[in-house]
């Protein structure tokens, strides 16, 4: 054991975020804690980490460990440069180092006797013990890894932003490598690339670690153990992501059973008393009673991700589909200065319909190139439009756009529905997770996930036929993930997204938009399909050969340029000669072929997807057939469940139809 609670509880006033939490962590485990927002997740790592203290209950360190915590903000040195902060991690070091350096001018003067002698190698073997020699190197690289420059290094600390001084903590704690390593959401700032750095590194990490995240994907490939905090407590997983996905609706499933057969069993008893306390069987009913009243009771199990998730969220493209091209560029340069772009020369068309993520490293200009998509942005050469009657939904990536900070959440809702009436209003924000008194709020008084939620909730409120989000997972707990996630992927329109996620933007793109070294490059598939494709299965060097810009629909012959014959020459985004006849056919067999196999991928998740509503929605009508018992809270739920059930089964239901269809035409 190196870190224990031992019935630990803490709060504010009378609103208990943890309550009677026992847990421990041991040697060289690899956790996860998850948890919808509000849940006590950074509390948890927080009270481990010695920061807050226990309202009740006890921790205990063992001696000599040292806990090492991720803090996602401070105050830095403003005269200290980023290199110099960074090695003052470790102090000892640094005052070996000095030790030395005075020794070593002694004996420069002439002072060889033995006691300086004797000190000097005393401090020189400490300074080995403590790999002073290699810390400058260790240093560097890992400075290198979550992103700084050389350059970077010699600037004052004050200046960093807040993105960078999140990453130059997460620099400082895995420097140290303690022997508990506490992350509370590491990858918060951190690019794709970054981020897969990041999981190597913990992947040969001698020792235990604790990480808070909602990222899947970093989970999955990081931790050997899953903690969830629920209901004011914390359950332990064994395994994996998936395992315990899988453990935890287990756990539940088994939960309801024994809840609902405990309910039936009381019933039975309740009826038995009340036929029988006057009667014959008196005394036997009053010890049936009497074992009522010592029954511990089993609680209604509550799915706090379920909860979570409840988010009425659908997109409408409206009547209008818009032009056959969403987006076309042609020779577009991007950026802030003429001399150094941050891409050129891009040509492209996004075809109405189209699901398309835009990838690459921070800075590389992902956004920069959204906007200018868009129009927000004035190129810097070339030209970017958008399609005839093309009305874009767009969430930038800092919620201001779209958000006005001293509305109230009724006012925000109104300017973009100004025919729903307050209590209309209020209901578009209940199903948001807005209840009660704070739909008054302004909006300047929510957290990031209460905004982006807002934000969505705006986008929602009118149709468009094309989606603009820019990183719009950023502030979203991981039922809201999932239930974004599902909504995209019913959504009939285009949608050009940005995002860090990767499971996220491999479940709704089809093709990405890479981003690197002044090139926008389009690569077929979803996201770890595209990284494979541009830097093989390991690795995170600049891309060798490019690949090839694979696009399943005719287009104009400006716009949409064939394939490159061979994948030796680097592809520029330029149109291409026109093909021979010969090359033209294969090519269209080839689309035929990728359009076949990918219908017959979706009607199989299709089948599974409506397989398990159904067997969801047969359990929702027998439940919703039972006499409530003036639960009529729980009545009301169970409605709402069915209601947005069937609503999701018949468009399950229409999409396999079409996808069906599809597949017969192929035929």
């Amino acid at each position: 054991m190196l870190i224990s609670l031992s019935d630990v509880s803490f709060g504010y006033t009378a609103d208990p975020i943890l309550s009677g939490v026992t847990f421990q962590v041991n040697p060289k485990e690899r956790l996860g804690v998850v948890g919808p927002n509000g849940h006590g997740k950074s509390t948890l790592l927080r009270l481990l980490a010695g920061t807050l203290k226990p309202e009740s209950g006890d921790l205990s360190v063992r001696r000599g460990v040292e806990v090492g915590y991720l803090r996602q903000s401070q105050e830095f040195p403003e005269s200290v440069t980023v290199h110099d902060l960074l090695m003052q991690t470790f102090p000892e070091v640094l005052t070996l180092e000095h030790q030395l350096d005075v020794v070593q001018k002694r004996m420069a003067d002439g002072d060889t006797s033995d006691k300086t002698l004797a000190e000097y190698g005393d401090l020189q073997h400490r300074f080995e013990e403590l790999d002073g020699y290699a810390l400058e190197s260790r240093a560097a690289a890992l400075a290198h890894e979550v992103g700084f420059s050389d350059e970077d290094l010699g600037r004052m600390a004050g200046s960093l932003s807040g993105g960078e001084r999140a990453r130059f903590e997460l620099a400082r704690v895995l420097l140290r490598q303690p022997e508990v390593l506490l992350l509370d959401e590491p990858t918060n700032h951190l690019d794709l690339v970054q981020v897969e750095r990041l999981e190597r590194r913990l992947a040969e990490y001698p020792n235990a670690f604790l990480i808070v995240s909602h990222d899947r994907a970093f989970l999955r490939a990081t931790c050997q153990g899953i903690v969830e905090v629920e209901r004011k407590t914390l359950v332990r997983y064994p395994g994996g992501w998936d395992s315990y996905k899988a453990q935890r609706e287990a756990r539940l499933r088994k939960a309801l059973d024994e809840y609902v057969q405990q309910q039936e069993k009381i019933e039975k008893t309740e009826d038995f008393i009340r036929r029988n306390i006057a009667g014959q069987k008196t005394k036997q009913a009053q010890s049936r009673r009497r074992m009522l009243e010592k029954l511990e009771r089993v609680e209604r199990p509550e799915d706090v991700w379920e909860a979570a998730g409840h988010l009425g969220l659908e997109f409408d493209s409206g009547e209008h589909p818009g032009g056959r091209e969403a987006i076309r560029t042609k020779g577009l340069a991007i950026g802030f200065d003429p001399a150094e772009p941050l891409v050129k020369e891009f040509d492209w068309v996004l075809h109405r319909g189209e699901r398309v993520g835009i990838a690459g490293a921070n800075g590389a200009g992902k956004t920069t190139l959204l906007r200018t998509l868009l129009g927000r942005h004035a190129p810097l050469d070339g030209i970017a439009e958008l399609g005839y009657q093309v009305v874009p939904g767009y969430l930038d990536q800092k919620l201001v756009a779209g958000l006005d900070m001293k509305r109230s959440l009724v006012e925000e809702v109104r300017s973009v529905r100004p025919d729903l009436t307050i209590e209309g209003a209020r209901d578009a924000l209940a199903s948001f997770r807005f209840f009660g008194d704070d739909v008054f709020k302004v909006v300047s008084a929510l957290s990031g996930g209460e905004r982006c939620r807002l934000a969505l909730l705006k986008v929602s409120l009118k149709p468009h036929n094309m989606l603009v989000l820019d990183e719009p997972t950023n502030h979203l707990d991981i039922p809201a993930c999932e239930v974004l996630e599902r909504a995209l992927e019913a959504y009939p329109g285009t949608l050009l997204v940005i995002s860090h996620d990767r499971d996220f933007l491999d479940r709704v793109v089809e093709r990405i938009v890479w981003v690197e070294g002044g090139q926008a490059r389009v690569v077929e598939g979803n996201y770890s399909e595209a990284r494979k494709k541009i830097r093989g299965d390991g690795g995170d060097g600049p891309v060798a050969v490019a690949p090839k810009v694979v696009d399943e629909k005719p287009a104009t012959p400006v716009a949409s340029p064939p394939p490159v014959p061979k994948a030796s020459k680097v592809h520029e985004s330029r149109p291409d000669p026109a093909p021979k006849s010969g090359d033209a056919n294969r090519e269209q067999s080839r689309r035929r072929r990728a359009e076949k196999q990918k219908a017959r991928n979706r009607v199989g998740k299709l089948e599974s997807e409506i397989g398990e509503f159904e067997a969801r929605l047969e359990e929702l009508t027998g439940e919703l057939a039972r006499d409530p018992d003036g639960d009529w809270e729980r009545l009301n739920a169970l409605a709402n469940e069915e209601q947005e059930l069937r609503a999701r089964l018949e468009r399950r239901y229409a999409e396999w139809e079409r996808v069906s269809r599809v597949l017969e035409e192929g035929d």
